[in-house]
């Protein structure tokens, strides 16, 4: 006991010396630890003075010992730490002097349990503050920052010349979702109700949302340019829906190039589309990508398995089964799952017929349209730029009617069994992979490339647009 009480000592006068130090940040450091380790060595005190037979004015001393400095660290500037630093040698120093150095008649068991019971509580007193202490450093500088409040997105429903919209979903709780762009020029542009206006062609724009006041999502889009003199980069891949590994990287991949409008042929969500399954299947793999470009989507097999496909087109607020896209020079039509009776009516009423001028001109469906169908003198007549399909999980490219044929159904749920997935007798190019194409549009030209999920192109097409 006479050199836990020394310690203490020595502990006041390293208060004495800390309170010394002109740098409040310095003494700060010095004195933290000092008081802390004085509190540990008075709680030892503390246990070993309530062992029979107990001296009260020792176990008040050392009960007084743990508190007694708190008050004095209220005291601004160096004061504090010196009031600490006496009230602490007082404590220690007046059981001493009461024993007045006479050896006390203590049965030697009891002399051995005050020892234990002292080095038991300061050993788990240390222990449990370097608990603490880890537990602290890791909350504060390991542990991953918390998640973001979406549940779903923010991610982009529809960019034109002069608009852009934004979807999301959030998490559970309360929150003030405000969503802004940021204008090359520096301009802000607040959105209402996830909607952005006032825009201008052919620029690039960076969008932040805010939840409660803090960043919480942010990304660029480009909005639609009025002629093909600016560039134009579409992706489009189907058949992804299945959340796997290979879906994050054709995903990744595809975000990386900076598209502005994704083109799904379709089954975006394998097994069965039912809402609580699309955030695994279409949000998170390709988070990054509808992040900056929004998704024109045929529906698949798969995405009409729940209640016809509304799951899909609610989630990405899609026109319908039918319906047609403008983003500036380029329209995509949407035939649905395939070319039917239906598809076809829908096709001549709408191909062409645009707002604004759009010599390029798309159809998107998920089941490929085989040669000598009904609708290529149609889509031929109206000069489509090329077909876009998936379904069958191989990249192909063929040739309709003079028109460009590409069958895309590489966005990650893998080729499954050869049977399923034979190559066409009349493909120009054929091959198994993960991956997207990549169309590049520059004045009258378009390239074709398909990118595999190594980042490679394995295919290779050129194409000019008449007029």
């Amino acid at each position: 006991m006479l050199s836990l009480r020394l310690l203490l000592v020595v502990e006041a006068g390293a208060l004495v010396g800390a309170s010394t130090i002109s740098d409040p940040i310095v003494a700060g450091v010095a004195s933290a630890p000092t008081l802390l380790v004085g509190v540990l060595v008075a709680l030892a005190c503390l246990a070993a003075d309530l062992v029979p037979p107990r001296r009260r004015i020792a176990v008040a001393c050392s009960a007084l010992t743990i508190v007694a400095p708190l008050p004095f660290l209220l005291v601004p500037g160096s004061g504090g730490l010196r009031g600490a630093a006496i009230a602490i040698t007082v404590l220690q120093v007046a059981p001493l002097l009461a024993d007045r150095g006479a050896r006390r008649a203590t049965d030697p068991v009891a002399r051995g349990l005050r020892r234990i019971l002292a080095g038991l509580i300061l050993t788990t007193s240390v222990l449990l503050l370097v608990v603490v202490a880890l537990a602290w450093y890791g909350t504060r500088y390991l542990a991953r920052p918390s998640t973001t409040p979406f549940a779903r997105g923010p991610y982009l429903t529809r960019v034109t010349t002069s608009e852009a919209v934004l979807a999301w979903k959030l998490g559970p709780g309360r929150h003030v979702v405000a969503v802004s762009a940021l204008a090359p020029d520096g301009t802000t542009i607040t959105a209402t109700a996830g909607r952005l206006g006032g825009l201008q062609p052919g620029t690039r724009y960076v969008w932040t949302a805010t939840v409660d006041g803090r960043a919480a999502a942010s990304a660029a889009f480009h909005t639609a340019p009025t002629g093909t003199a600016t560039p134009i980069t579409l992706v489009s891949f189907g058949d992804s829906g299945s959340g796997s590994d290979d879906e994050y990287a054709v995903g990744r991949l595809a975000a990386a190039v900076a598209p502005d409008v994704v083109l799904s042929s379709g089954d975006s969500s394998y097994l069965v589309a039912a809402p609580p399954l699309l955030d695994r299947a279409i949000f998170a793999p390709l988070h990054d990508l509808l992040a900056q470009a929004p998704m024109v989507a045929a529906l698949g097999e798969h995405d009409l398995a729940w209640n016809d496909g509304s799951a899909v087109i609610a989630a990405l607020r899609l026109p319908g089964h039918h319906y047609a896209v403008q983003y500036g020079p380029v329209q995509v039509v949407v035939l649905g799952l395939q070319a039917d009776p239906s598809a076809v009516a829908y096709a001549a009423a709408t191909l062409g017929r645009c707002l604004t001028p759009c010599p390029l001109r798309f159809v998107l469906t998920h089941r490929a349209i085989p040669a000598n169908d009904a609708i290529l003198p149609l889509l031929r007549e109206r000069h489509v730029t090329a077909i876009l399909a998936g379904h069958l999980h191989r990249y192909e490219r063929l040739m309709r009617d003079g028109i460009p044929a590409f069958t895309v159904g590489t966005g990650g749920e893998g080729p499954g069994p050869a049977v399923y997935t034979p190559a066409s007798a009349d493909a120009q190019a054929s091959l198994i992979a993960n991956g997207f194409l990549r169309i590049d549009i520059v004045g009258s030209h378009v390239t074709y490339l398909f990118l595999d999920d190594h980042g490679l192109v394995r295919d290779r097409f050129e194409q000019r647009i008449p007029g």
